[in-house]
């Protein structure tokens, strides 16, 4: 079993030592910790969002005309690998939307996040939006309409290797098209026809990305592209990744009676790790979590803050790296 780091804190700490995760536990922690954050760090920049989005989609068009040009087996499967953790970092960024990180300002963070970066990736922005903060609203809670994704026991059990399978392939199978499209099973119960007519509403700028992604890939020689190489990573490996991530942002080895508590964790992580599972500072989730409106690039300078405060320490469960998490997770006997 992977052993997690945790930095004890002082006696007289204002942090609670135990049972305090979820939403009131957060509460208390960021309000302990407060004061170490300047608003210098919660400000967007007008112009590194843009770039961010922009760049990714240029390495994307590199990537499909590298292939169109000299489509092979072998470049084919380099490309199909390369487009899905472009695709993936892209609903990273869409994230930022969420949070209104994107851009300063509303408007402008709002199209870029639904009509350039959820609509062609397949995502429904707004309704995507809402699941997302309630997530961090309730996490740790049954709840948190996330919480199928982390928990290791019910609602989806994942101990063992066998379980651990069976739920990433239940959600490239279809469960997370259902997920993102008609909304978590958690909250109040809505009527199988009202959820289904409110995801075709959220689908419209969806399905206007998709016709033009279509038509560029036809314009480029190769409408069939769009299926092999926009289409099927979408709805295979960009859900293994984000489902990876999902999974070990918030995991435990046990749900119960304390694993509430440990739902805040960071993974130090390595260069190919943060380029496929954690693009844009995602694996600094715990101080994302506790202080949501700082932007990914800043956060590890608002790590660095936090360091210097022992209120902090108890806030976060350290991990090496997503690998032996899950490694260990599947090792341990419960």
């Amino acid at each position: 079993m992977e052993e997690s780091t945790h930095i004890s804190l002082p006696e007289g700490s204002p942090l609670p030592r135990s049972g305090t995760q979820g939403a009131d536990g957060l509460s208390t922690q960021r309000a302990a910790v407060s004061g170490l954050i300047m608003h210098d760090l919660a400000v967007p920049s007008a112009m590194r969002g843009l770039v961010e989005v922009a760049g990714t989609w240029v390495l994307l068009a590199c990537i499909v005309g590298a292939y169109l040009w000299h489509p092979r087996g072998w470049t084919y499967l380099v490309a199909f690998v390369l487009v899905a953790s472009r695709q993936y970092a892209l609903l990273i960024l869409m994230h930022d939307g969420f949070h209104s990180l994107l851009h300063p300002e509303r408007r402008v963070n709002d199209t870029v996040g639904a009509w350039f970066v959820g609509a062609p990736c397949g995502s429904p922005y707004w309704g995507s939006r809402g699941s997302h903060l309630e997530h961090h609203r309730n996490l740790g809670k049954p709840s948190d309409p996330e919480f199928f994704l982390h928990s290791a026991g019910s609602p989806r059990p994942k101990r063992g290797v066998g379980r651990f399978a069976l739920h990433f392939l239940r959600m490239i199978l279809g469960e997370q098209i259902l997920y993102t499209h008609l909304g978590p099973k958690t909250g109040p119960r809505v009527g199988i026809a009202k959820r289904v007519g409110s995801g075709i509403k959220k689908l419209l700028p969806v399905l206007v990305a998709q016709v033009g992604l279509l038509a560029l890939f036809t314009l480029a020689g190769s409408w069939s592209t769009y299926l092999t190489l926009w289409v099927f990573p979408l709805v295979t490996l960009v859900v293994l990744l984000n489902g990876i991530r999902a999974f070990c942002d918030h995991a435990n080895h046990t749900d119960e009676p304390t694993g509430e508590e440990h739902r805040l964790v960071s993974y130090l992580s390595n260069p190919l790790e943060r380029f496929f599972v954690s693009p844009f500072h995602m694996n600094y989730h715990a101080e994302h979590h506790l202080f949501a409106y700082v932007p990914h690039y800043r956060l590890p300078v608002l790590r660095q803050r936090l360091t210097g405060s022992p209120k902090y320490a108890n806030a976060i469960q350290w991990r090496a790296s997503y690998v032996t998490f899950v490694r260990g997770f599947l090792r341990e006997k419960v």
